[in-house]
């Protein structure tokens, strides 16, 4: 999947018409940003949320969406109540809650599956990580790649690890923290399923050597 990563609403319209672009994710600080805040109260973070489930219900090219679980699991549990409450067809519109790398966050997933959720174990780093969120029963982890990148100058052996523990469980992998294009095309052999900014979604589709060889091509085509 190719998912933008925004929860403004008009950037989220806009670049679900981008070729390929599957659906959304979020966080909250993503959320704050979009409300001109520097943080969010639980009750407008839900409601935020709700109003995402919203955009997901109007955008026919939403297929999956992600909103953060925060706080206690009681917390997350209400959080995910709201959400599949406000999602109009939960079978075309896949809600995927994340959820940190916590023993309390991990006891969720089967809970949150009974509610027809899909689980998604954020900010994983390592391959014992990978495996028990697997075990715990979610659907996939992300990866934050470019911090990885930045942290560990031998990135490689662990993203490696991660992606045969996700692979030998039949999760999902999903790449995301993507400050350029560079860190996209180091990602890709890991994983084809990405959460991308924006600009670097539009960044996606340059290349030197695409622009001098369509100019080639449009100089001899009939006039």
């Amino acid at each position: 999947m190719l998912l933008v990563d925004t929860a403004d609403r008009h950037a989220i319209a806009r670049w679900a018409r981008f070729p390929g672009v599957t659906g959304f994710t979020t966080n909250p600080m993503l959320m704050a940003r979009s409300a001109g805040v520097e943080t969010l109260s639980a009750r407008d973070y839900l409601a935020a949320g709700v109003e995402l489930c919203g955009i997901a219900n109007e955008t026919e090219t939403v297929t999956d969406f992600m909103l953060q679980g925060t706080g206690a699991p009681r917390q997350i549990m209400a959080q995910a109540e709201a959400y599949l409450h406000a999602v109009r067809d939960p079978a075309a519109k896949r809600l995927w809650i994340k959820l940190p790398p916590t023993r309390d966050a991990l006891s969720c997933c089967p809970v949150l599956h009974r509610l027809g959720c899909k689980t998604l174990v954020t900010a994983v780093f390592t391959a014992a990580q990978a495996y028990l969120a697997m075990r715990a029963g979610a659907d996939g982890v992300a990866v934050y790649l470019g911090r990885m990148r930045k942290q560990h100058e031998q990135w490689q052996a662990p993203m490696q690890a991660i992606a045969d523990v996700i692979g030998a469980a039949g999760g999902t992998l999903l790449l995301a923290s993507f400050p350029d294009l560079d860190t996209v095309e180091r990602g890709l052999p890991y994983s084809q399923d990405l959460t991308v900014p924006p600009q670097v979604l539009e960044a996606m589709l340059d290349s030197d050597m695409s622009a001098s060889a369509i100019g080639e091509f449009n100089a001899r085509a009939p006039g």
